[in-house]
């Protein structure tokens, strides 16, 4: 399994004291964790001698107030990453279409059930962005599952919801089931325009999974959602599913999401004033093609022929800064690199080492 931030295995192979490593591997919130967290984590200490509520009936209650959704339709999980696997694993398909490059879990998960993967590349002449009418065309009747990403990861595209809209219907009438990933959707301001969570209720072959850990900043906590609405899967889900999915401290996050609202604004403004930037300063090196971002990462590719991804990595963990290498996603070459957008110190320290290289 390759991901981004893992700084355990570079403090080991390299002997770097993971503290001081400057990680754009991994797309998380440079706010850190919400001041509100910190305090309730303090204050619910006490309660790690019991055991979760078992259904946990706030969190979900929360999130169903949050995000205007039915809570017999939420379903939480130990990272968005358990609740991909669940849904899955319920849907049992015996062959899916996932639209690379993209997250390599949901191949991992389809394969785990034995399933069948067909592949569906988005092009890099097109920038990555989604073909409606190849897409469309790739839609049958022997498909069970169809999977994307949206905003997709690593190439950072935002998919338009009347697109989706479109394929989501085509996928009912094929009595296919649609999942899409929103793990980056909370980054994207006036997200109702870009997300289909509001259809869930009406068409029960959709699923959709959303994560809290980039967005809050607390990928050690593992939290994260899915919805759907199909009698059959929500049956399977609750009669099979592990229980206590989720601790303590994880239980009571729902209260940031209804009570910490100036973390957001202040997520969206920091992000509305760096990006564009850090955008700038990145393409005056000469060294990239930039792919505009929708969220909180950027996809690069190496231009200079003299220099590979590879050797740039190297280089840039000798500074104690740490990349994400693109070459295992498929529909990606080894000229690609993903790199987060964090604050403008730590923005300004990576442009600093890329211009002397």
């Amino acid at each position: 399994m390759k991901h981004g931030g893992n700084v355990f295995e570079i403090e080991q192979k390299y002997g770097f004291d993971r503290r001081c490593l400057l990680d754009f591997s991994a797309n998380i919130n440079p706010l850190g964790v919400p001041k509100l967290y910190k305090k309730m984590m303090m204050d619910a200490f006490d309660d790690l001698i019991n055991y979760p509520d078992i259904n946990y009936f706030d969190l979900k209650n929360d999130i169903g107030e949050k995000y205007n959704l039915s809570v017999e339709n939420i379903f939480v999980g130990n990272g968005g990453v358990q609740v991909i696997f669940d849904f899955i694993k319920a849907i049992n398909p015996k062959k899916s279409l996932v639209v690379y490059p993209t997250f390599g879990e949901y191949e991992r998960a389809i394969r785990a059930t034995g399933g069948q993967v067909e592949e569906f590349f988005l092009k890099e002449e097109e920038d990555f962005q989604l073909n409606a009418e190849e897409i469309m065309e790739r839609i049958h009747r022997d498909l069970d599952l169809v999977v994307l990403c949206n905003p997709n990861n690593p190439t950072g595209t935002l998919t338009n919801k009347s697109l989706l809209e479109n394929l989501l219907k085509k996928c009912r009438e094929n009595n296919v089931f649609l999942m899409i990933d929103e793990a980056f959707m909370d980054f994207v301001e006036g997200a109702e325009e870009y997300s289909l969570l509001s259809q869930v209720e009406t068409y029960d072959n959709l699923l959709i999974t959303r994560s809290f850990t980039k967005f809050y900043g607390i990928p050690g906590l593992r939290l994260g959602f899915g919805v759907c609405s199909h009698p059959e899967i929500k049956g399977q889900l609750r009669e099979h599913g592990i229980p206590w999915q989720v601790n303590t401290f994880g239980s009571y996050f729902g209260r940031v999401l209804l009570e910490d609202g100036e973390y957001e604004k202040k997520t969206h403004l920091w992000l509305k004033e760096e990006t564009p930037r850090f955008v700038e300063e990145l393409k005056k090196l000469a060294l990239f093609k930039v792919y505009p971002p929708s969220v909180n990462y950027i996809l690069l590719k190496l231009l200079p022929s003299q220099l590979d991804v590879k050797g740039l990595k190297e280089r840039l963990l000798v500074e104690k800064i740490l990349v994400r290498d693109c070459s295992n996603f498929k529909g990606l070459s080894d000229r690609f690199i993903r790199i987060a957008i964090k604050g403008k110190q730590d923005n300004d320290r990576l442009l600093e080492v890329l211009k002397r290289i």
